[in-house]
């Protein structure tokens, strides 16, 4: 019975004993846990914080350069619409417009000897009837032939070559042959619709965006392209800045006669492209440049650039810089201890 109460005292001082390793090692792990998720968040801000892309350099240094800067030409643009397309191979309308020709040149004929042949059977001279007969039999079937031609070139070609009377449908493919007019086919993206006409059309191709080429002769598309199903146009562009090859790749912006959208010129020269996307530089202090983030909505004709909505980056007072951009774009990058990125 005296071993009794020890055996009760060692089992308590044993379980207390436990009770406090226990504590002890459910208080660490827990100070850990905290510790390590308070590293984890320290690191998640770390990386939210914006990265503030600046470069400094003395008035001298910017200067030997040749960077220059200047405030952002104010600019509007229409509301517009992106599309995609390409230079379309005019042998086939150049095939149509000669069988058209052939036919028609034919109806003619026949129309005439029809006509002949029915006014002299109808005066009594000396023609039968089954001659008469044979020249209305003919002539019946040019006009066939050359009704069912003028179906098939509106139903290819729209309306409005189908209603060409033949002298204007002839100088016009004969534009096509010698290059000095071009049939463009776009596309909108798809899931994009149009309730109404666009105005007019700025084509553009890659490595060429100076030389913008602008048309007002926009004709729906007779078909929809079975890959896309996007709604399509076609384009007749005349006289050309340069030579419009049949599958040449174009981008066209469709205009329309709205109230135009405010914003900004900024000039090609002032505008990078680093890590997949598009900056300007623009001079905060005096040796401070900041390269922002920008999003160019559309190219402008000739030397004005790109167009830049208002409000998107840039202000009107800001001084962006024009010239040797590229420069300090170098520059930051040295300070970082990097090398360029494409």
């Amino acid at each position: 019975m005296k071993k009794l109460p020890n055996i009760l005292i060692t089992l308590v001082l044993l379980a207390a004993l436990g009770w406090t390793l226990w504590r002890g090692f459910a208080h660490r792990s827990e100070q850990e846990r905290e510790k390590k998720g308070e590293k984890e968040k320290a690191e998640t801000e770390k990386k939210e914080e914006p990265v503030d892309f600046t470069v400094k350099l003395e008035k001298g240094k910017w200067k030997a350069l040749g960077v220059e800067m200047a405030e952002p030409e104010k600019a509007e643009l229409r509301p517009q619409r992106m599309a995609f397309g390409c230079v379309m191979d005019p042998v086939p309308i150049v095939t149509l417009d000669g069988d058209l020709s052939a036919a028609e040149a034919a109806l003619a004929a026949s129309r005439s000897e029809y006509e002949r042949t029915q006014g002299l059977l109808k005066g009594g001279e000396g023609v039968s009837r089954k001659i008469a007969e044979t020249a209305e039999a003919q002539f019946r079937a040019d006009e066939i032939k050359a009704d069912g031609l003028h179906r098939r070139a509106r139903l290819e070609w729209g309306v409005a070559f189908s209603a060409m009377q033949s002298a204007e449908r002839r100088s016009a493919v004969e534009k096509l042959v010698r290059g000095d007019a071009a049939l463009v086919r776009v596309d909108l993206l798809p899931g994009d619709a149009l309730a109404e006409m666009p105005s007019l059309a700025r084509l553009g191709v890659l490595g060429r965006e100076g030389e913008m080429i602008q048309t007002a002769n926009i004709t729906p598309a007779t078909d929809t392209d079975v890959k896309t199903q996007a709604q399509g146009f076609v384009l007749r562009v005349e006289k050309p800045a340069f030579a419009l090859r049949p599958g040449m790749a174009l981008t066209a912006w469709l205009e329309f006669a709205k109230e135009p959208q405010k914003g900004f010129a900024l000039p090609r020269s002032s505008v990078l492209r680093h890590d997949g996307a598009t900056w300007v530089f623009v001079q905060e202090e005096g040796e401070k440049f900041v390269r922002r983030s920008v999003t160019l909505v559309a190219p402008l004709d000739g030397e004005r650039g790109w167009f830049i909505a208002e409000g998107r980056g840039i202000a009107a007072d800001d001084l962006i810089v024009e010239v040797g951009a590229q420069a300090l774009l170098s520059e930051e990058l040295k300070a970082q201890g990097g090398g360029e990125k494409d």
